[in-house]
């Protein structure tokens, strides 16, 4: 949650917070999407929420999709908030297979609304039931998929000062 004296200060600043978090593995630009201060629900996505390549050894991809809310905090009539209500965090392949996709989509089509992994082919898995399973995981904040890449997944960090951002 971030927050702001206006709609518009609260969603640039959780921008800007994301934007410290994805420049440890990416220099690409965490962009809002048609964010207007009527809405209830808009999305922020690096790469046009396309994948991105990331450096190193295991030459991975990675997305990101959050969805955010902003409203307006009562008990404090001059401030504004920005939550989390949803995201996309998905590792592949240097050929693009899905290995993991981190959901959270309360707000939609699916019936599984609360935040779990899948473990794709990518990820040569050769249980269907399991390629097909939503494993339920918690919320998973960004700051630790990023960490795993960093640390579990052979991705070189960009910045010097990335386990202090990620902490």
């Amino acid at each position: 949650m971030t927050q702001g004296r206006t709609s518009h200060e609260a969603v640039a600043n959780y921008q800007e917070a994301l934007q410290r978090l994805v420049s440890c593995v990416t220099p690409s630009v965490v962009v809002t999407d048609r964010y207007h201060p009527a809405q209830t629900l808009f999305s922020m996505t690096v790469n046009d929420g396309e994948p991105v390549s990331l450096e190193g050894s295991s030459r991975l991809q990675f997305k990101l999709v959050q969805y955010c809310v902003t409203d307006d905090e009562p008990e404090q009539r001059l401030s504004w908030r920005v939550t989390s209500r949803g995201y996309t965090y998905a590792i592949y392949d240097s050929e693009g297979r899905e290995i993991l996709l981190y959901h959270w989509h309360p707000i939609g089509a699916s019936v599984v609304e609360t935040p779990h992994l899948h473990l794709k082919q990518g990820a040569q898995v050769g249980r269907a039931e399991v390629r097909n399973a939503h494993l339920p995981t918690g919320e998973v904040s960004l700051n630790a998929v990023l960490r795993v890449l960093v640390e579990e997944m052979d991705v070189n960090p960009r910045r010097p000062d990335w386990e202090s951002i990620l902490a």
